[in-house]
């Protein structure tokens, strides 16, 4: 897995991670050109980050998890860091509750920027059963975007990991988005206007950056939880 490494402070590994995953169709130079970089460094957050290409290629074979596992996140808790945050985009949304669905213990939390909540038949299949938090009651969770809609619906999963939300009124996925947003806590999801773009994924990136819980690592700022 192909990954690009910015350190808070040349030569000196940080305590914190933030490993963020990019949505479909970008590179890893996207993110950076997009500016997802320069806005951690722009608020003096002590952070290393790690951006990871995990694709399409993952997701069709079934190994976002341990993909992502095995590359990124078991090196770092190699290294020794205190706290280990993960972040996406769209499909890396999508990609990093996969991750959490499987080794939740080994993050302190996950944030969902406009994320891409899954297919259409599960989705309708989720509707269905009368809302997400219904159908994880009554159905299996084993294969697919299925493991992560039944770790979310489990709430006591997601208060060891928690989960924060960014979504756009316009976004293409908003309908799907909502289904996710039922199953977190009102305080942890941030709705705005706009569509699904950089530009909105840029003002979501930097409102959960001063509002989120890294806030907590600059002085005289507060985390939202």
């Amino acid at each position: 897995m192909r990954c690009l490494t910015d350190s808070w402070r040349a030569g000196q590994r940080a305590e914190n991670l933030l490993v963020l995953l990019p949505p479909a169709k970008a590179s890893l130079e996207d993110m950076l050109a997009q500016g997802m970089v320069a806005a951690v460094r722009a608020r003096g957050l002590p952070l290393d980050i790690v951006l990871a290409d995990v694709g399409y290629q993952q997701v069709l074979a079934g190994t976002v998890a341990d993909s992502l596992h095995q590359a990124v996140l078991q090196p770092a808790l190699g290294q020794g860091y205190r706290n280990i945050w993960l972040a996406g985009i769209s499909l890396g949304a999508f990609n990093a509750l996969h991750y959490a669905a499987v080794y939740a213990e080994h993050l302190s939390g996950i944030f969902l920027l406009a994320p891409y909540p899954g297919t259409a038949d599960i989705l309708q299949e989720i509707r269905q059963a009368g809302g997400p938090q219904a159908w994880a009651d009554a159905a299996p969770g084993l294969q697919d975007e299925r493991r992560w809609w039944h770790w979310l619906a489990a709430r006591e999963q997601t208060t060891r990991c928690p989960v924060w939300l960014s979504l756009a009124d316009d976004d293409r996925f908003a309908a799907g988005q909502q289904l996710l947003a039922s199953l977190l806590p009102a305080a942890r999801v941030h709705r705005m206007a706009g569509d699904h773009s950089w530009p909105v994924w840029q003002q979501q990136w930097r409102y959960w950056l001063e509002h989120g819980p890294l806030a907590q690592y600059v002085p005289g700022q507060k985390d939202e939880t």
